[in-house]
């Protein structure tokens, strides 16, 4: 960690006003060095109140910062590691890179400011602005060798809606399997995919994508998903809940639910949030289109139909309210 980081980090630690020279002596530095590596991370708009003769406070807003993330991690997840990005093409993306050389056992999330080449389930773009969302990728190891993705998907969606719920004061629901909606419109996407290993052929690391319109103004999406897409953003502006909370929260959820998901005791909690139970539903299974009403979702993740007919995945295309 350079001088900047370190500087950046007590800064970031700390809840009160820290004075230069209190700063300096920690680092190890001079008082000047300080002052020089804090004008820079303010350039950098770091949100760094300077003050005469009380030194120096960072005020979190809304640019993201590993180490306030970090923060408010619970205990257990302190040794996660992070890589921030201001633009990528894909966290997802850059996950697939880095499972070839990830060698370590700990987690790694790869957030980003703004993605340019986002994308969701059947490769369709995933419109990712600057600075208003959430994009975020999860590379884990894979706890056994057989990984039922359907169950992953419906626990992040879960503490996707737990976090938002706890958080932010309003009640969400989840269409099945992936999307997280806010009066029937679409707020969150969810992409899991699975890294297999070259040699052997078997599954041993996953990727969670996540995209969360978070403070994002609808009016800058593309015309055509407009109506269907929704913002937490009324929601953000009335807590003052921070995006670098937001995460850490996110993360201490959904943890939470995967140190167990295999096991699918959360689907009791996930089917109080659906959106499709005893609705009817037409769902799209590459050229083909099942249509009936949701009577359950079961232990596996898996959508029942009112005839027994059981789905381990598909798209829920159309959904129809009465």
């Amino acid at each position: 960690m350079n001088n900047t980081q370190k500087v950046l980090k007590i800064l970031s630690d700390s809840t009160n006003y820290l004075s230069g020279e209190k700063i300096a002596n920690e680092v190890g530095i001079s008082r000047t060095a300080v002052w020089k590596i804090v004008k820079n991370l303010q350039d950098l708009e770091y949100p760094i109140k300077s003050k005469m003769h009380s030194g120096y406070y960072y005020e979190d807003d809304n640019k993201l910062n590993e180490f306030i993330i970090k923060r408010n991690l619970v205990d257990n997840l302190k040794n996660v590691t992070f890589e921030l990005h201001d633009s990528i093409n894909s966290t997802n993306t850059r996950a697939k890179e880095l499972s070839s050389i990830q060698n370590d056992s700990h987690p790694l999330i790869i957030i980003s400011d703004q993605q340019t080449g986002g994308y969701g389930r059947y490769g369709r773009s995933f419109v990712s602005p600057s600075k208003t969302g959430i994009y975020m990728s999860i590379l884990l190891k894979t706890q056994t060798e057989v990984l039922n993705p359907g169950l992953l998907t419906t626990a992040t969606a879960l503490a996707v809606a737990r976090t938002i719920e706890r958080n932010l004061g309003v009640t969400p629901q989840i269409k099945w399997v992936n999307d997280v909606l806010i009066n029937q419109k679409k707020v969150v996407g969810i992409l899991t995919e699975a890294v297999s290993d070259i040699e052997s052929g078997s599954i041993n690391q996953v990727i969670i994508g996540i995209g969360i319109n978070y403070l994002s103004d609808l009016s800058i999406f593309p015309p055509e998903i407009q109506a269907r897409i929704g913002t937490l953003q009324q929601y953000v502006n009335n807590t003052h809940l921070s995006r670098n909370f937001f995460i850490a929260e996110l993360l201490n959820e959904f943890f939470e639910l995967y140190s167990n998901y295999q096991s699918g005791d959360f689907i009791a909690e996930y089917k109080e949030k659906s959106y499709l139970i005893g609705k009817k539903v037409t769902v799209t299974q590459g050229m083909k289109e099942i249509t009936g009403y949701v009577n359950d979702i079961d232990k596996k993740g898996r959508l029942v139909l009112h005839d027994g007919t059981i789905l381990y995945s598909g798209e829920v295309t159309k959904v129809r309210l009465t």
